[in-house]
């Protein structure tokens, strides 16, 4: 299905023009530039994309006399013009004018895409927005090495890496040398494209990087004598109740570890209303839990509900049931080594972590088990017994 109209004057050697990720999803339309009607046009489309030798125009109700843009940005453009005023300040994109042409003063990525799989709905999020892209068109034509040579002879984009993308398969490669190259999936994109675009990262990091994530990753073997245990190490009966609080790692993150205050916690509390469970910046008690063992499995309980993780793939919740969990909705208790609890799906491969939601309380979810493996940071829980 098209989403873009872009018009081709006559002038215009369409060859010569750099491709980019959303052509897969535009028509191209041959125009005579003296009889083109702007106006009926726009009457016609929310937007559509003039090209000219040098730049491109965009066209809204909003800019009947055209935008003019840079074409080394005009993924970027186009993904704007879907949904806002072209040069609106969408997303913090902070875009400049130089001799009558809107540009962005970052430069774009290259993307070399799959095109019987292209899928430019995966390429979301501002780092992937920016890009220019060469396509292929058979699994033979994936050559790093002939896309090196490519990536060498483009300008105003980023120069020491590009990106391949296969479907769901993403690789970014070091165009000096593309035996240095790192394989990841789209949770990891924005980050990692982030990262590498600043310098702040190189594929060589992602790389090392990779080879400790097991040491990171929950452990799936059962512990047959597991215990839960109070925050003095106590063993705990079923019929007791306790308190569960992790420390507030916000108020300790950018001080010295002699400074560190660590009494300060967040309380874990139940909400009443979707019955999830959430994280309290608050002196006052938390919720009472306790816990459950059914065929040698521990069950964390509220009021005797389940706490158990909610269907789906992605953005799992912490929610409470009646019933007892099936396996796929089973929370896995881990002790670290410190002492504390952590949690996991069963069989995980990653903990969870707390969704801030705002300065006062967050949702203890599972998300993307790839991109919080690596940079997010577990919920560490203590027991408190009452």
């Amino acid at each position: 299905m098209s989403t873009y109209t872009i018009y081709v004057p006559g002038h215009v050697d369409r060859s010569k023009i750099q491709s980019c990720a959303l052509d897969i999803c535009s028509t191209f339309v041959d125009i005579d530039l003296e009889t083109f009607d702007v106006s009926a046009k726009l009457e016609e489309h929310k937007y559509f994309i003039v090209l000219d030798k040098d730049y491109f125009l965009v066209y809204q109700k909003q800019h009947p006399e055209g935008v003019k843009c840079n074409y080394q940005q005009r993924n970027l453009f186009m993904e704007q013009m879907r949904y806002n005023d072209v040069l609106s300040k969408w997303n913090n994109i902070p875009f400049k004018e130089t001799n009558g042409i809107w540009s962005y003063e970052r430069l774009s990525v290259l993307y070399f895409v799959f095109r019987p799989k292209a899928d430019p709905s995966k390429l979301s999020g501002h780092n992937y927005y920016n890009t220019i892209a060469e396509f292929y068109d058979t699994a033979e034509e994936e050559d790093f090495e002939k896309f090196a040579e490519i990536a060498r002879t483009k300008d105003s984009c980023v120069l020491h890496f590009f990106v391949v993308n296969r479907e769901t398969t993403f690789h970014v490669v070091d165009t000096s040398n593309p035996g240095v190259n790192y394989k990841f999936s789209t949770a990891l994109g924005n980050k990692i494209i982030r990262d590498l675009t600043f310098k702040w990262a190189t594929i060589q990091d992602f790389i090392e990087e990779e080879k400790t994530l097991h040491k990171l990753r929950p452990t799936t073997k059962r512990d047959p004598n597991f215990q839960l245990r109070d925050n003095q190490g106590v063993p705990l009966q079923e019929n007791e109740t306790f308190e569960l609080q992790m420390y507030n790692s916000r108020y300790e993150d950018n001080l010295k570890e002699e400074d560190r205050v660590r009494d300060d916690f967040d309380h874990v509390e139940v909400t009443d209303n979707e019955f999830g469970v959430y994280i309290y910046g608050s002196a006052d008690h938390g919720a009472v839990f306790g816990f459950k063992v059914v065929d040698g499995i521990t069950y964390l309980t509220h009021n005797n509900d389940y706490i158990c993780a909610s269907s789906g793939e992605t953005h799992i919740e912490t929610i409470l049931s009646p019933e007892l969990p099936s396996k796929e909705r089973r929370i896995q208790i881990h002790y670290a080594e410190d002492g504390n609890l952590l949690l996991s799906k069963w069989n995980g491969d990653s903990y969870y972590y707390c969704d801030w939601i705002k300065a006062s309380y967050g949702e203890f979810i599972s998300d993307y088990p790839e991109l919080t493996l690596r940079w997010g940071e577990p919920v560490k829980l203590v027991i408190k017994q009452v």
